[in-house]
């Protein structure tokens, strides 16, 4: 371990799509959006492309593309993505996707007809382990106009912007200003939200883990600013924790390698956690 990269992506099953060919990959995040703890990346790709779900297992770094059985492929392939990542919009303990989305070409639809310019967003739930589908594409009826509003998107973020616990999302748009998305959801699920400051790891605290478990449920988070395409979502990270009254346990893992246990955590309140020595 000296410090330089190799290659791995053609080892590891994430570099070409399931037939074997490249595509034309723009924004990419990862999260552990299962039960079973395996990672998920998740690739925004180009036009006619469906975006890409690469699943590992728990202990190894082999990924298989899932996209079409998880419920993301079919609905994803006709938009031009760019902006992705993972986030628990709903505050239900399960991280769900968004893509932000729009063409290069002005006058696609002369050429394709099936192509626009400006095009919707994208948000997918995640609908968790009992159900036949793990993630459901959400309608305008459920979240409001705004988020599926056809924009020409690039960039996109997300933050507690006003205080209240729930992500707001930020989408860039290509010569138009950037749209703030607050999130107004009212279904009442708890939540806390840490703020790590590290000690002998990065000050940020960038790449520790929180691993909670709540009514059974585990629940991971990553701190990660770099998500998505050419942006940079918030430091703080965000546990929701649906109905549940308490954290089960609480655990979080430095970058250095440091466990700490966190324990009598209030909810619906941000915390500032810092590394012990």
């Amino acid at each position: 371990k000296d410090g330089s990269f190799k290659e791995i992506g053609s080892m590891t099953g994430i570099a070409f799509d399931s037939y074997g060919k490249a595509r034309g990959a723009m924004g990419i995040d990862s999260a552990r959006f299962r039960e079973d703890n395996a990672l998920g990346i998740g690739i925004a790709n180009f036009a006619n492309e469906m975006t890409a779900l690469y699943v590992g297992g728990s202990s190894n770094l082999i990924f298989t593309d899932e996209a079409v059985p998880a419920g993301i492929g079919p609905a994803s392939r006709l938009a031009l993505k760019f902006g992705l990542f993972f986030f628990d919009y709903d505050l239900d303990g399960w991280q769900d996707m968004l893509t932000t989305n729009g063409h290069l070409e002005e006058e696609i639809h002369q050429i394709q007809e099936s192509q626009e310019y400006q095009q919707s967003a994208h948000l997918f739930w995640n609908s968790g382990p009992d159900h036949g589908c793990r993630f459901l594409k959400v309608t305008s009826e459920q979240s409001g106009s705004d988020l599926f509003k056809p924009i020409v998107g690039r960039g996109s973020a997300f933050a507690d912007i006003d205080g209240d616990g729930d992500l707001d999302v930020i989408m860039s748009q290509v010569n138009a200003a950037p749209i703030l998305l607050r999130n107004e959801n009212t279904l009442d699920h708890k939540w806390v939200r840490l703020r790590l400051m590290g000690k002998s790891s990065n000050r940020s605290a960038i790449g520790a883990w929180v691993h909670a478990r709540v009514s059974g449920q585990q629940i991971w988070r990553q701190v990660m600013p770099t998500r998505s395409y050419l942006s940079q979502s918030e430091l703080t990270v965000t546990l929701g924790l649906g109905q549940a009254e308490s954290l089960e346990s609480l655990e979080i893992i430095w970058p250095g390698g440091n466990h700490q246990e966190i324990e009598n955590l209030s909810l619906n309140q941000v915390h500032f956690i810092e590394e012990k020595p």
